[in-house]
C-alpha cells in the first residue's frame, strides 16, 4: 500500500479495494478502521481520508473513488488489483492440475506465489485489515501447498523437502504440510527423517491442541513404517478438485425442511449466488439471514441449506446458538465446537478444553473439505468467530435477530434480510396449510387474516393451526374472532403449548436484547399508532433531542424492531407496535428510563 498515506488511510483504501464493485457505507468504513473503539472524530477522519484518496487517484483514472447512494464505490479494473490476478492464476492452476497437466499447474502456481511480497496488508491497522491478513495468508498458504503437491507428484523430492521443512517451521500444526514433507523426505531416501517429522508434529498436536494426527497423516506414517508407502505420481482430480470420500465421518445434521416455506425466491437467489461466487473465487462463503421476530429466518435458512446440501458432500453441521431463545443464556461456543468435533470423529478424551483450541481443530478438520455449517439464532459476531470455517470450499449460513455489522465488515459476510411476506405469498402459505379450495372460497376473509397477522409467517402459521382443527368454521368468522381482541392484537397469537410459536414471546425476546435507553424509546413509540413515523415525531414522544433519538433508533433497527425506509423515516410491523403499546402501558411513570 505504498503511497496510500498514513496507516488509517491505508485501512480505508484496503476496505474499498477488497469490496470493489459494491458501495461501502461510511459506518462500515468506521467499523473497519476502528471497530468498537471509534472516536467521536472517526466519521470526519474517514471523509478526510476519502478526499485524499480521490485527490491522489483522480476522477478520470482507471482507479477512482466515487460517491454513490449508500456510500463510496471503488472503481477499478479487475486486472489492476494484484489479488484478482493472483486468484485467476491460482484458479487456472487448479484447472490444469485437475486435467492432469501437472507441469502447467506448477508453472502457474509459481507465478502466483511470486506475486506476493511479504505479509498482506502489513502495518495496516483495524479489525478488517487484521481479518483480511488471516484470510489472504490462508489463500497464499493453500496455493503453496498445491505447488508442493505438484512438486512431489513430479518427483522433485529433494527441492520440495527443503522448502517444506521451512514452511513447517512457520506452521508447525499444519498437517497437510507435514504429510507433504514426509512424502518428499521418503521420496528422497530419507525415511528416518520422515518418521521424525511425524513424531514431532504428533507431539505438538497432542501438547497444544489435545488431538491426535488426522487419519490421513497416520496412514502415511503407518505405510512408511510397513514399507507399503507408494509415492504419488498423480492425483485423482476427476471430481473437480474436491476431496475424495474417506473414512472420516460425514455428518448430516440439518433439521427437517419445513413444507410451509413460500416465496423468498429473491433472497434464496442471493444465497445461491454467494455459493456460486465462493466456488469460483475459492473463498469461504458466509451469509447471515436477518429479520423481524417471526419472519421465518430459521425456516428459510433450513430450506436453503437443504437446497445447497449436494454441493457439500463432506457433510452438514447444525447448531442452535440460543442467541434470543427462551433459554436464559446464549450457547457457549466451546460447547458447540465440542458437538461439532464429536460429529467429525474426534474422541471425547482427545477434545481440547478451550474454545480457541477447539476452533483450531475444527478449522483443521474442515481444511480441504466441502462442508455446510448452519448456525441458527446467533447473538453476536463474538459468539460466531470460532465456529466459522477457515478454508475455501465450505460455507456458513447464519440466522440472527441482530444486524451483525462486525461479521459483515470483518468477514465479508453477505447480509440477507427477510421482510414480512407479500400479500400473494401470504395467501399461498394459508392455501398450502388450509387447502386451496377453502381459501379461494373466502378471499376477503383471507386478506383480513393476513392483515391482522402482520403478514408474519409465525402469526399466519398460528392462525392456520387453529383453523385446521376447526374445518367447519368459516374463515370470515375466524377473522372476526381475531379482530375482536380488545386488549392487544397479540392476544390472538398466543401459544400455550410452545413459547417458540407465541408471537408475543417471540417479539419479547428481541425487546430483551435492547439496552435501557433503546427499551425506553421503544416504549415511548408505543403511543404511535401509525405504521410509519419520522424521527422528529419519535423525538417529540420521547421528549429528547432529535439527533440523540436518531442514534437510539439505530439500535431498534439493529434488532429489526423497526425498519428505516428513508432519511429519518421509519416503519414497523403492526404486531411490533402492539407489543410496544403493551410495554408502554406496563412501565413506571414517564421519565424513569431517560435516554442518556
Amino acid at each position: 500500500m505504498a503511497g496510500a498515506g498514513q496507516p488509517r488511510q491505508c485501512a480505508v483504501l484496503a476496505s474499498l479495494l477488497l469490496r470493489a464493485g459494491g458501495p461501502v457505507s461510511l459506518s462500515t468504513l468506521v467499523d473497519d478502521v476502528w471497530g468498537d473503539e471509534a472516536p467521536p472524530s472517526a466519521v470526519g477522519s474517514v471523509r478526510t481520508y476519502i478526499y485524499r484518496l480521490r485527490q491522489a487517484l483522480g476522477e478520470q483514472s482507471d482507479s477512482s473513488v466515487r460517491l454513490v447512494d449508500g456510500g463510496y464505490l471503488m472503481h477499478i479494473r479487475p486486472d489492476a488489483l494484484d489479488l484478482n490476478r493472483f486468484k485467476q492464476k491460482a484458479a487456472k492452476a487448479r484447472e490444469a492440475h485437475s486435467s492432469g497437466d501437472i507441469a502447467s499447474a506448477a508453472s502457474l502456481l509459481t507465478e502466483s506465489l511470486e506475486m506476493w511480497s511479504g505479509v498482506a496488508l502489513a502495518g495496516v491497522p483495524g479489525p478488517f485489515a487484521g481479518m483480511q491478513r488471516g484470510i489472504l495468508g490462508e489463500l497464499r498458504l493453500a496455493c503453496a501447498e498445491e505447488q508442493f503437491t505438484c512438486d512431489v507428484e513430479r518427483g522433485r523430492y529433494a527441492e520440495a523437502a527443503a522448502e517444506l521443512s521451512a514452511l513447517l517451521v512457520e506452521h508447525p500444526l499444519r498437517e497437510r504440510v507435514c504429510g507433504l514433507l514426509m512424502t518428499a523426505l521418503f521420496g528422497a531416501g530419507r525415511q528416518s527423517e520422515a518418521l521424525t517429522v511425524y513424531h514431532t508434529t504428533s507431539h505438538l498436536l497432542r501438547q497444544r491442541l489435545g488431538v491426535n494426527p488426522s487419519p490421513e497423516l497416520q496412514q502415511i506414517h503407518e505405510r512408511i513404517l510397513s514399507g507399503r508407502f507408494q509415492l504419488p505420481r498423480s492425483v485423482d482430480r476427476s471430481n473437480g478438485g474436491r476431496r475424495l470420500a474417506s473414512s472420516r465421518a460425514t455428518p448430516a445434521q440439518l433439521p427437517a425442511a419445513l413444507p410451509s416455506v413460500v416465496g423468498r425466491e429473491r433472497e434464496q437467489a442471493q444465497v445461491v449466488r454467494l455459493a456460486n461466487e465462493a466456488d469460483a473465487s475459492s473463498t469461504v462463503a458466509i451469509c447471515v439471514v436477518g429479520g423481524l421476530a417471526g419472519v421465518g429466518k430459521t425456516a428459510f435458512a433450513t430450506a436453503v441449506a437443504h437446497h445447497l446440501a449436494e454441493r457439500f458432500p463432506d457433510g452438514q453441521l447444525f447448531a442452535d446458538l440460543h442467541g434470543a431463545g427462551p433459554e436464559a443464556e446464549p450457547r457457549d461456543p466451546a460447547g458447540v465446537l465440542g458437538d461439532f468435533l464429536q460429529a467429525l470423529g474426534v474422541r471425547p478424551e482427545a477434545m481440547p478444553e478451550t474454545s480457541r483450541a477447539r476452533g483450531h481443530v475444527f478449522r483443521g478438520l474442515l481444511a480441504n473439505r466441502r462442508m455446510l455449517v448452519l448456525l441458527d439464532n446467533a447473538r453476536s459476531t463474538e459468539q460466531l468467530k470460532d465456529l466459522l470455517p477457515g478454508s475455501p470450499g465450505s460455507m456458513a449460513l447464519i440466522t440472527s435477530r441482530m444486524q451483525l455489522h462486525a461479521l459483515v465488515a470483518a468477514y465479508q459476510a453477505l447480509p440477507v434480510t427477510l421482510p414480512p411476506l407479500c400479500q400473494a405469498d401470504a395467501r399461498s402459505l394459508l392455501a398450502r396449510r388450509l387447502g386451496a379450495g377453502r381459501t379461494a372460497a373466502e378471499p376477503e376473509a383471507v386478506d383480513r387474516i393476513i392483515q391482522l397477522a402482520g403478514q408474519l409467517p409465525l402469526a399466519l402459521a398460528n392462525v392456520a393451526a387453529r383453523a385446521a382443527y376447526r374445518p367447519q368454521l368459516r374463515l370470515a368468522s375466524l377473522a372476526d374472532e381475531y379482530a375482536a381482541f380488545e386488549h392487544s392484537a397479540l392476544d390472538a397469537f398466543v401459544s400455550e403449548e410452545d413459547p417458540v410459536l407465541d408471537v408475543r414471546d417471540s417479539i419479547a425476546r428481541s425487546y430483551r436484547l435492547l439496552d435501557t435507553e433503546a427499551a425506553s424509546l421503544f416504549c415511548d413509540l408505543g403511543a404511535c399508532s401509525d405504521p410509519m413515523f419520522a424521527a422528529s415525531h419519535a423525538a417529540n414522544m420521547a421528549g429528547q433531542p432529535e439527533q440523540r433519538v436518531r442514534q437510539v433508533l439505530s439500535k431498534l433497527i439493529r434488532t429489526h424492531l423497526i425498519t428505516e425506509v428513508g432519511p429519518s423515516r421509519y416503519s414497523w410491523n403492526r404486531l411490533v407496535a402492539a407489543y410496544a403499546a403493551e410495554q408502554a402501558s406496563q412501565r413506571p411513570a414517564k421519565g424513569s428510563r431517560p435516554i442518556h
